[in-house]
This record gives structure tokens, C-alpha cells and sequence, in this order.
């Protein structure tokens, strides 16, 4: 599938809902980040007749992880002020979701904005869990086949749990969408590290 990376002005990219946010270029930024859809080469993901295949489970216990849940709420409620400064937008999430057949291909290297817009505008509510508690949807596995999936979601008090969505197809769609709308701008401008965007948003 062709990579469908959004043109911007120079400098410049816009939010889905329109808003342009001005961007602060990198120096000697020369790599690119391949989104583009395919099967997965390594064999790790073609089958799915097993858990160990269809999700495997997020190590949560890494200390970039920990700190992405533990404040997962306070950048969702405070989403304004991450989509109005891109270094905030642009934050490097330390999430890899991945599918059975395609591997990693639509998911890699995330931003804290690509969360943000995804969990504000997917058409599928990702703000709570089966039981109606307040939850927001972090992790994405399973077939984009069958449907079948078996994701992770994080409360308010940063603990985390498996979560089964009855409608895969469409936030599969939404998230990789979103994901590669910034594949150039992920590369080609600044971004601050969470904990300086926790820092900004704690004050």
C-alpha cells in the first residue's frame, strides 16, 4: 500500500481539525520513518493460531511505558495544549502496536498527538472499558482479518488491562491513519521527551 504521508506547508502541519501549528526544523534530519502496509517479513506475525501471535503482551514494567501511563490521563484532559504546540504534538510515545500478517507496518514510532487526535475522533470510544469505567485505549493487537483482538487500555491510576473491542476495523484504521498523516513531520522537526511535556502540563 502507498505511504499517504499529509503534504504541509513549509514548516507547518495541520491538525485534523484544522488548526496549523508551527514546527521547529531539525538539523540534519535525513532519515524517514517506512509506515507503508505490508506483510511482515520477519515471520513473526503471519500466523494466528496462537495468543502468542495474535497479542503479545506490552511490557509495561519499562520505564519509558510506566511514565507514558502513569500520565496517559493528564495529556488526555489536558489535549488542547498538546494540539497547539508541535514539539508537545510531535513527543515520541514509547508504544509499538502490531498486528498478525502485517507486523508493525502503519504503527511505528508514534507521537503524543497522534494519541491525542485518535482518541478524540475515532468513531469507536476509547475512552472507557466494557464496564463503562473511564479507560483509554493505548495498545492495538490482533487480525485485521478477522477482528479478533486483544488490546490494552490504561486507568486514571495508571494500571493496565487487557481490553477486547467488538469493532476492530475502524479504530484500526483511524489510529494508522492518523499515524502516518505526521510521517514526515516526525522526522523533519523538534519534539520534546514526555517528561518535559508532563513538566509544562504540571505547572
Amino acid at each position: 500500500m502507498k505511504k499517504e504521508t499529509k503534504a504541509f506547508s513549509e514548516n507547518r502541519i495541520i491538525l485534523l481539525d484544522g488548526r496549523e501549528l508551527e514546527c521547529f526544523p531539525k538539523v540534519g534530519a535525513t532519515s524517514c520513518i517506512d509506515n507503508d502496509i505490508a506483510l511482515d517479513t520477519t515471520g513473526q506475525h503471519l500466523s494466528v493460531g496462537t495468543r502468542r501471535n495474535v497479542s503479545r503482551k506490552y511490557k509495561t514494567e519499562d520505564p519509558a511505558m510506566k511514565l507514558f501511563l502513569k500520565n496517559a490521563f493528564l495529556f488526555y484532559r489536558n489535549a488542547d495544549r498538546i494540539l497547539s504546540d508541535s514539539r508537545m504534538f510531535l513527543a515520541p510515545v514509547p508504544v509499538q502496536s502490531g498486528l498478525a500478517y502485517i507486523g508493525t507496518s502503519g504503527f511505528k514510532s508514534p507521537t503524543l498527538g497522534v494519541y491525542v487526535e485518535w482518541w478524540r475522533n475515532c468513531v469507536i470510544d476509547l475512552t472507557t472499558d466494557g464496564n463503562g469505567e473511564e479507560a483509554l485505549t493505548y495498545h492495538l493487537a490482533g487480525s485485521p482479518l478477522s477482528g479478533g483482538n486483544r488490546c490494552s487500555c490504561v486507568y486514571p491510576d495508571g494500571r493496565s488491562s487487557i481490553i477486547v473491542h467488538r469493532h476492530f476495523h475502524p479504530i484500526l484504521k483511524s489510529f494508522i491513519d492518523i499515524n502516518r498523516r505526521y510521517g514526515d513531520a516526525k522526522i523533519q522537526y523538534e519534539s520534546y521527551p514526555l517528561e518535559k511535556v508532563i513538566l509544562i502540563l504540571s505547572r
